[in-house]
């Protein structure tokens, strides 16, 4: 029997899923920043482009040329007011974060509903260290082929796993591509937290703060519920929301911020900094033209505690 054979035999269900579309959209975003001259974008990630269907490629080749490249970001602005921002601004702190921990001597990269992310082929030093990519299988197979359609290869320091996070967990499925426990790691949880279940989160959390070395980081987009009241009333209330519906992955879940330190540590884990993307965009990155991201979009980046930071805390 063939691999997708087997796949849709043990994931019957998420074989029939059709890839992400909220995933597509980000890499949309993604490409349009890569297109924007050097000195002013934040981030350049060459192979975005290359996930897009026509209808966005063309819209991501039209930000690219003068005269039309105010153009296309403007009208997604108008259309889907503060969708774009926020993934551009997360895309750069996240960028920076697992640079600096792969800087610190990690040597394993785990990307948790990795989408079109392309961390593994483009931040410097992570194709010397071990990648592993977990999604669901649907976005996941069409990701592979579009690389195949551009890249000669697929890298060979990257590990697709296909997985269910609230069917499998991560530590089966990682355990089986090859992920060796106790090693320090960088862990990148990036706009999946708010789509998933509690159970979800908690278990992800644990295994991360339970499976790898002290030093280890992850770094994690979340929703603040603290104008809201509920995740419901977050959605509601989101710029975007029908871009939500549309795509039919409505949030589950999200945190409210003065509350964040504790739930991490109850996990294993020590908070190292927590920051809106709007905070992010004001303070680190003055002057960029990206309209106005909302202060609810958090980034947060968690550690497990080492027993010299254990020792300096206590």
């Amino acid at each position: 029997r063939s691999l997708a054979d087997r796949r849709q035999a043990l994931h019957p269900r998420l074989m029939a899923e059709a890839p992400s579309r909220t995933a597509e959209y980000v890499a949309l975003f993604r490409a349009i920043e890569s297109a924007r001259p050097p000195r002013q974008r934040l981030f350049s990630d060459p192979y975005a482009a290359g996930f897009l269907d026509p209808k966005l490629k063309m819209a991501a080749f039209a930000s690219s040329v003068p005269g039309l490249r105010s153009r296309v970001p403007a009208f997604i602005d108008r259309r889907w007011p503060s969708s774009r921002p926020p993934v551009v601004v997360r895309t750069k702190l996240i960028d920076d974060a697992v640079e600096a921990g792969l800087n610190k001597g990690a040597e394993q990269l785990v990307i948790l509903g990795a989408g079109y992310d392309t961390r593994g082929m483009r931040i410097p030093g992570a194709g010397e260290v071990s990648v592993f990519e977990l999604d669901q299988p649907a976005t996941q197979e069409r990701k592979k082929r579009c690389l195949e359609g551009s890249l000669a290869s697929l890298p060979p320091n990257i590990t697709y796993v296909p997985f269910d996070l609230e069917d499998d967990g991560v530590g089966a499925p990682l355990s089986r591509g090859g992920f060796l426990s106790g090693k320090v790691t960088v862990g990148v949880w990036e706009g999946v937290v708010s789509y998933l279940s509690e159970d979800a989160v908690d278990a992800t959390l644990r295994w991360f703060s339970g499976e790898n070395a002290p030093g280890s980081r992850l770094v994690f987009t979340y929703i603040d519920l603290s104008g809201f009241g509920s995740v419901s009333g977050a959605e509601e209330g989101l710029p975007w929301k029908n871009v939500i519906a549309k795509a039919g992955e409505p949030f589950r879940f999200g945190l409210e911020t003065a509350a964040v330190p504790a739930f991490l540590a109850e996990r294993g884990l020590r908070l190292t900094w927590d920051v809106s993307t709007a905070e992010a965009l004001a303070g680190r990155y003055p002057g960029r033209d990206l309209g106005s991201p909302p202060e609810f979009y958090r980034v947060a980046l968690a550690e497990i505690p080492t027993a010299t930071a254990d020792a300096a805390g206590g």
